[in-house]
């Protein structure tokens, strides 16, 4: 069946909302864990009021209503993704935000009007591009000369406790070639810096900085950390496609978890890359 035909789209679709319904289910204790991640990358970009912004892979998380607070009211904020469902679930409650608004698209192809933004941003909405330097130069295209990119994206699986912990206690119960998939998965594709700073220099950025963040980071508690750690991230995914080795996997998890349980719940080491560059 290929690709383009329309049950191949009907099955895709039916994939990406009950990934939606999955994210919209632990949506608070998630963004809890990603939010300061994000951060430093917003304050790479400096915004100013009345700035225009694209937020690239802007799912259901918070940062479009934080871009659009930071530019204010004479700014605009417009936020881009290929999830149906994850733009009907931000549409709904940004409707009374005069300053946001959101396109269904691919931001590697996306036909964006020449120079019409100030800055870029992503918080590991970029990871997935089929081709990274074609995407780079679509965005650099949609902004100004001078305007800003700006984004987080994850380093190796090994650097990532986040990932790393939940994989390994799941472990003894997980087929080592899942084990194995789960190093290669694109959400790790910019985690060499070497390759990032080609793809962004081959897409004529210039002042290319890429600096490590490495961050303590949690969900809330035990529970919350749990449903998280076990539905998104390398665990989550394997899962997702995989059902049959949760009952072994999650208590796995739970236990591991335990050990790292504090007064604010379990916390774990994130490893990113915050990204920035211009263009010219």
């Amino acid at each position: 069946m290929s690709r383009d035909s329309p049950l191949a789209r009907a099955a895709e679709a039916e994939v990406d909302d009950a990934r939606v319904r999955v994210w919209l289910e632990i949506r608070e204790p998630l963004e809890r864990q990603l939010e300061p991640l994000g951060r430093a990358a917003i304050h790479q970009l400096r915004l100013r009021t009345g700035d225009h912004v694209l937020d690239v892979g802007s799912g259901i998380g918070s940062t479009p209503l934080t871009l659009a607070q930071l530019v204010g009211p004479n700014g605009k904020v417009v936020g881009i993704d290929v999830l149906t469902a994850a733009l009907d679930v931000m549409r709904s409650e940004a409707s009374g935000v005069q300053n946001l608004s959101f396109l269904e698209g691919d931001a590697e192809i996306y036909p964006f009007a020449p120079g019409s933004f100030d800055a870029a941003f992503s918080r590991f909405g970029v990871m997935f591009f089929a081709d990274p330097v074609g995407a780079f130069v679509n965005i650099r295209r949609a902004l100004r000369p001078g305007g800003q990119i700006a984004f987080v994206c994850w380093r190796r699986l090994a650097e990532n406790e986040l990932d790393a912990l939940p994989i390994g206690a799941a472990s003894p119960y997980l087929p080592a070639q899942l084990i194995a998939q789960a190093e290669e998965a694109s959400h790790f594709s910019f985690a060499d810096p070497t390759f990032l700073r080609e793809a962004l220099t081959k897409a004529g950025y210039r002042e290319i900085d890429i600096r490590e963040q490495d961050m303590q980071v949690s969900s809330g508690d035990l529970r919350s950390m749990v449903r998280v750690c076990s539905h998104v991230g390398s665990l989550g995914a394997l899962l997702r496609d995989h059902p049959e080795f949760r009952g072994d996997a999650v208590p796995a998890l739970e236990n591991a978890l335990i050990a790292r349980d504090g007064p604010g719940g379990p916390t774990l080491r994130a490893a990113t890359w915050v990204v920035s560059a211009t263009a010219p």
